[in-house]
This record gives structure tokens, sequence and C-alpha cells, in this order.
């Protein structure tokens, strides 16, 4: 009855150990390139797509009270897309408009568009599956996000500062990477953190759910619990 949760878990899993791999190698080896690096910006909004998709598809596995969960975090990661929508507006504006120059609402507009981006997939990953994991495999999703906040943080200062650099790029029509991408690469780097701390609640969410330890009632409007949870101390 949990085919189509263990199947997205799975998903989402192999997302953050591709992911979490990838972002220490560019992290700890020195003037690396990661093979297939532009795939890794893509990635995990390509297979949180997927997950959602299969936990969606499966929602007859669940009571309304999970199906609640699933619908929040669909918004949740619509949102986060949203960011991408907005940043690429303030960019289209500017471009269109370059007697506005580079104002500074502009700057922070674009900086926070693009750090809501990166936390707001982190956000969907931890409301999916906090429910399903123990309280220490809370803890350790609750650290990811802190984590991640605090990098989507970093990277939107970051990219704020470079907004007129961007557009400059975008004016001359030039070709070659520049030199800004690889700062934010490095900040976002020290997102294998998060990576792994996910990876390891999902994996505990998984196993629990395979193993039949999380209890998902008939009854409407009784929530979703962990078998260790509902016995107590």
């Amino acid at each position: 009855m949990t085919r189509n949760l263990r199947i997205s878990l799975t998903i989402l899993s192999l997302g953050f150990a591709i992911e979490g791999v990838g972002e220490l190698y560019t992290r700890f080896v020195s003037g690396s390139d990661v093979p297939g690096a532009s795939l890794l910006y893509v990635l995990p909004l390509v297979l949180t797509a997927i997950g959602l998709l299969f936990v969606w598809v499966g929602r007859e596995e669940w009571d309304k009270v999970h199906l609640v969960r699933v619908r929040t975090a669909n918004r949740v990661f619509a949102l986060s897309l949203l960011g991408a929508v907005v940043a690429g507006a303030v960019l289209a504006l500017l471009v269109a408009m370059p007697s506005l120059g580079t104002p500074t609402w502009a700057a922070a507009l674009f900086g926070a568009a693009v750090g809501s981006l990166v936390f707001g997939t982190f956000v969907t990953y931890a409301y999916l599956v906090f429910h399903l994991v123990s309280y220490p495999g809370r803890a350790v999703v609750v650290a990811a996000l802190v984590w991640a906040l605090a990098i989507s943080v970093l990277v939107a200062v970051a990219v704020a500062a470079d907004l007129s650099t961007i557009l400059s790029i975008i004016a001359n029509r030039t070709l070659s990477v520049p030199a800004f991408v690889t700062p934010v690469d490095f900040i976002v780097s020290y997102l294998f953190v998060s990576y792994f701390l996910l990876l390891a609640a999902y994996i505990e969410a998984h196993v629990a759910v395979a193993r039949g330890l999380v209890t998902v009632p008939n009854q409407p409007g009784v929530p979703v619990t962990r078998q260790s949870e509902a016995k107590g101390p």
C-alpha cells in the first residue's frame, strides 16, 4: 500500500546522494570540474518534481491528513519555482529599461528570488519526510533546513551584488563563463551538508515505511504516526 511513497523516497534519496557527492567534490577538490556539472543545477528540481508526482499518484495509499501534507508540499515547491520566475522578470525588466540602471530594490529582489529558489526546494524535502521519521530524524531534518537557509542567504547576497555584471553579460551577449560563477558555486557547494543530512533522514523514512513502522490510520483527521511514538515511553 506504500509502493508509490517508497518509490518517491528512493528517487529523492538518489538525488541527495548525487548532489551531495557532486557538491562535496566541488568543495574539496581545488579547481575541480565536476562531470555533468550543468546537470547538477537542474537535477534537484527534476527529481523533486518526479518524487512529488509519485507521491501524488499514490495519494490513495494515505488518509486525508497525509493528502493535505502532499498538497502543501506541492505548493511549497511551486512557490520555490516562482523564485526563478521573479528573478527572470527582474532581469527582463532591467534589460528592457536600461535607464533604470541597477537600483537597490532590484538587486535585493533578484537576490531574494534566487535564494528562495534554493531554499524552497529544501523546505519541500523537509515537509515531505518530517512526519515519517523519529524525533532524532526530525532533528536531522531541522539541521539540514537551518544549514540550507544559511547557504541560501549567502547565495542571495552574492548574486545580488553581481546583478550589474549579469546585466552586462546579457547586454553584450557574452558566451564565456563569468568570473562571479566560481565564488557562487563555491558557496553552493556547502549544501553537501544539507544533502547528506536529508539523505540520512530519507533512508530512515524509507526503512520505516518498508517495515510498516509508520502507522497510517483510516480515520480522517488522525495524524500519521510511527509505531514507536504511538507506544509512548
